[in-house]
Formats: C-alpha cells, structure tokens, sequence
C-alpha cells in the first residue's frame, strides 16, 4: 500500500543542509513506493506551479533519507509563507497523483489562491534593500516585523511597513562585528560562554545567544532557547553588542538554516548520535553533515574543529574552508598533517595547552590552572577548552586575556549554569549536571570515575521521549563512575507519553545488569526528591553526581543550603 505523508512544512530563511537558497521545505514519509518516483512526480508539479506563479527561475532540490524525502523550492525572501504553501500543494498533487485519488483542490483554484497568496505577501523594497545591503558589505536582517542594517553599536532598525528609501542610506554609518558560531553534539553552550568570557576579559561586550538565554555583556535579556535566527538576530541588533558568539543548534540550521552569512569563525565541538528521527536526520552520519552546515557561513573565515572527532574528521576535512584543528594530543594524526602544512592546530602537551599559528608555538594555559577541568579529569573540558582557544584566535583576542578568561572560568551556576557546577555539602562535593544524551553523561560520568571519594552517589533521570535502548545505554555509561548509591528520579514534566516509573524502572534494570546490587537502587519521584535523598546521607569526603533536567533552581536552592 502507497503511504506518502506530509511531516513538516516550514521556511528556509538562510543557507540549509539541502543548499544556499532561501525557500520552503517539506520532509515527509514514504512507504509502498520508490522515493525517487515522489521526487520526480512532485518536482513536475513543483516546476509548473513555479511557472504558473510568475516564479520561473527558482529551483528544485530534494533529498531522499531512510524513510522519506525531503524537498524544497526556492522562493524570493519576502514571499515565503507563499513558497510554503506552494510547494505543499507540489505535494498534495503529487501524492493525489501517485495514489490515484482526488487533490484536495482544483488546479486552476489553487494557482488563483497562490498568486493572489503572493502579491499579499511580496514586498520589492525589501528585496532590494537586502540586495543593496549585500553589495555594500552591511548586514542586512529581516524578519516578519523589521528590518536591520549594521550590527551592535551601529545598527539601526525600521518596521517592516515602513522602510527607509535607498537614496536616504548613509552606508558609512553602518559596521559589522566579529560574529563566531557555535555548533555540536555536547559543549556547545560552554564553549560559547568561555568564549564570551574571553571577549569581556578583551574589554568588549560580548552578546552571546544560547538554548538558555541570551546575554548582553553581564545582563541576560531573556530566558529561553535562543539558538536559531531569531536570537541571533536580536543580539545583533541589540547596540550594546561588540562581538558576537551565536549557539547554533541542530534544530535551527534544519528548522531555518542559517542565522547570518557570513560570519568569521565557527566551532564545531563534536558530533555523537542525539535527536535522531527527526527532520530527516536518522543517523549519526547525516547529522554531521548537519552540523557542518555551518561552514557555508564562511567567506574567508575559519572553520574550527575536534580532530578526535572521526566523524568531522571525515567529513570535514575535506571541505574547501580555512580549517583550525584541535586535539588533545599532538601526535593526533589530523594535527600531524594539518601542522605539517603549516595550518593552525591547537593541543595539549605535557598538561599544557598549546597554539600553532601556521608559524610559532605559543603556550596559552596550563590545564592545570583550568578549575572546569577539575585537574585535568574533566577531558571534555580540556577539549572544550582548546576549541575555545582556537575560536578567540581566529577572532584576533591577546593570548593573556585568552588564558586569563579560561583561569577565571568557573563551574558554577553563574559562569557555566547546568554544566558541572560544583558545591561543598556537609563536607562532600556534589557536581550538578544538565547531560541529557549518552555522550554527554559518558564525559561526566568518566570525569567522577577518576575523582577519590569515600562514597559515591548518583542520580540520573532520563526523558521519556527517549528510547529504551538510549535509557538503557546512558545508564550503563553513568555506571562507569561507579556509584555505591543510584537514585533513580523520575520526571513527571518530561513523562513524553511514558508511565510514571516507566524510565526509571528501565534505569534499574541498566544498573542490576552493570553489576548494581538492588539494595544499591533507590527510586525518586522527581530530581527534588532525588537530591534531598542524597544530601541526607552525604558526609565529609563522599561524591555526588546528580543529573537534572528539571527542577535544577530549586536544587541549585537545596544544595546552597547543605
């Protein structure tokens, strides 16, 4: 049986996994028929709608996934709420076409509403300020409401209705600002406020955008997941930015594509499996290539990135774009090659961190002097670290405020919230975690397997809309810290379609099958309940390690008070 499926249908706004292009997408399931045949059947309709439309130059381009299809349609910026309902009726007749049934509507019907769909929306001065904007170097940003040039402390900002005429731009009044961008499995929000703290430390207003929230110099202007266009735009048009270090997440660059084109430098930390299924993206491979969307940003910039990663290794190195790499050791092969041709690298020898120019050495910090690294057990953070040295090079920043940023950098709730924040208990330590995923709670739990203690506790709690075999795996990672106490915490606002105790059962059948006795199994309502467990039995020289994903204020609150 034929079974063609519309999933999603959104905009593309800048540079995307498919291509350069902005436009509409749509990614959808297909089942009972060749993939290739729905892409050929719905690009002719795509094609003559495109003409039928008045919109005979723009492109189609598709991509054909495990389980379905993906396909896009170029589109004029100021039109693509149109290109979106454009191409779902491509798809609407192609699969009415495939499946012998009747399109929902009339084709002459359905080109009278696109066009008419069109001519609402358009909007020429726009197109042509943009166009303006790129040919004069300037940023240019548009959303639904407004429209920008400049960024920081030059920019200024019109509504969408009410724009200024050309001949009226003073084009010397309008500057760009070093822009970096951040992407990657784990580290992603570390890395960036690091590197904000090197900026501050230069004596510049760093804006910073994060799934967390966004930060103008020291003062958050907003909570919230902020890692697509529109944090990104925010924070460049906010005067007070003088640099820029934009969160791209995975969702973002396949939601929208990219935020700004071009930018300077960008990062990318680390690819491992997390957020499979969704977008198209059903492996770790295709993510990848997701995460190094980000590279089309750079025009003449740089492209950093974690040679211990195989996966950027063999996707990345080939691209066209000035590369820095980074690794923990410099005998790491990629190092070896890319220092040999006189590329800039970054590393650590002998406990010290260390920056290849293209020319000289420069010793930047020792690891040692770190406190995120926790003496060099917290590798993540080491690598975290050195990506971060690699990104403020690029940017130009003095090596002292580089290392006296990363000397300063704490884990605590204020410089780096969620991520390894450490507290003294009743004597004990207690590092409080936001890992969600299997390669982020395997770095935390790798880092407390190398910490003595007297006695160790953890607490894991795992959302619902994981799979069983990602609980069970994440589980048997967090058993290599070895814990004499589990608490497994169930979390009632992330329950995802589960049972309570669903999660948290499959949690304590991972850790029997680790070797856990069951009497070493306790069960949690929910992470509060969990941590005050652990607190009351917590004495001098023991070590907790709790994994939160809710509740952290009122546990960050618990442990402040012992």
């Amino acid at each position: 049986m034929i079974n063609i499926q519309l999933d999603d249908s959104r905009r593309l706004t800048g540079k995307s996994l498919l291509w350069d292009h902005p436009g509409a997408i749509i990614d959808g399931f297909v089942q009972g028929i060749d993939k290739a045949t729905v892409v050929a059947r719905w690009q002719d309709f795509a094609h003559q709608l495109l003409r039928a439309v008045a919109w005979p130059d723009e492109q189609t381009c598709a991509r054909i996934f495990e389980n379905g299809i993906s396909v896009a349609i170029s589109a004029p910026v100021d039109a693509l709420y149109s290109a979106c309902e454009l191409n779902e009726a491509a798809w609407e007749f192609a699969r009415a076409d495939l499946t012998s049934q009747t399109a929902e509507e009339t084709w002459p019907g359905c080109i009278e509403r696109l066009r008419s769909a069109i001519a609402a929306e358009a909007h020429p001065e726009l197109l042509d300020l943009l166009a303006l904007a790129k040919q004069q170097g300037v940023v240019g940003l548009a959303d639904d409401d407004a429209f920008s040039l400049g960024a920081g402390p030059s920019a200024q900002v019109w509504p969408i209705a009410a724009l200024p005429a050309p001949a009226d731009i003073h084009w010397a009044d309008y500057q760009n600002i070093p822009v970096a961008m951040v992407t990657g499995t784990n580290g992603k929000s570390t890395s960036v406020r690091i590197l904000s703290a090197m900026v501050e430390a230069s004596g510049r207003r760093c804006g910073v955008t994060s799934t967390d929230f966004i930060r103008i110099g020291s003062d958050i202007i907003d909570r919230g997941d902020f890692s697509g266009p529109g944090g990104a735009r925010i924070v460049l048009r906010h005067p007070k930015t003088e640099v820029a270090i934009l969160e791209v997440a995975r969702g973002g660059i396949l939601r929208r594509g990219l935020p700004i084109d071009p930018v300077d430098v960008c990062l990318v930390t680390n690819v491992a499996e997390d957020h499979l299924g969704q977008y198209g993206i059903n492996t770790v491979e295709a993510l990848a290539q997701t995460k190094l969307v980000v590279s089309k940003a750079l025009s003449g910039g740089t492209l950093v990135l974690n040679a211990d990663d195989p996966l950027l290794v063999t996707y990345a190195e080939p691209l066209s774009v000035r590369q820095c790499w980074f690794a923990l050791s410099e005998h790491n092969e990629v190092i070896a090659r890319h220092r040999a041709a006189n590329g800039p690298v970054c590393f650590m020898r002998a406990g010290m961190l260390v920056y290849f120019d293209g020319q000289a050495e420069h010793d930047m910090v020792a690891v040692d002097a770190i406190p995120m690294t926790l003496q060099g057990a917290a590798v993540h953070n080491i690598s975290n670290a050195l990506g971060a040295i690699g990104v403020a090079q690029c940017l130009g920043l003095d090596r002292a405020d580089i290392a006296s940023a990363l000397e300063q950098f704490a884990s605590n709730v204020n410089d780096n919230p969620g991520r390894g924040n450490q507290f003294e208990v009743k004597g004990a330590r207690v590092i409080l975690d936001f890992a969600h995923n299997l390669h982020g709670i395997e770095a935390m739990a790798n880092t407390l397997a190398k910490l003595p203690a007297q006695r160790k506790y953890l607490m894991l709690s795992m959302a619902g809309d994981r799979s069983d075999r990602e609980i069970l795996a994440a589980t048997s990672a967090a058993m290599v810290m070895q814990p004499d106490l589990l608490i497994a915490a169930d979390l009632p606002v992330y329950y995802r379609g589960r049972k309570p105790g669903e999660v948290t059962d499959l949690i304590a059948q991972a850790a029997r099958a680790s070797g856990m006795a069951d009497s070493a199994i306790e069960y949690a309502a929910d992470p509060v309940a969990g941590t005050k467990r652990i607190v009351s039995q917590l004495q001098a020289s023991e070590l907790a390690l709790l994994f939160a994903l809710s509740d952290r204020d009122d546990i960050v609150e618990l442990l402040n008070l012992g």
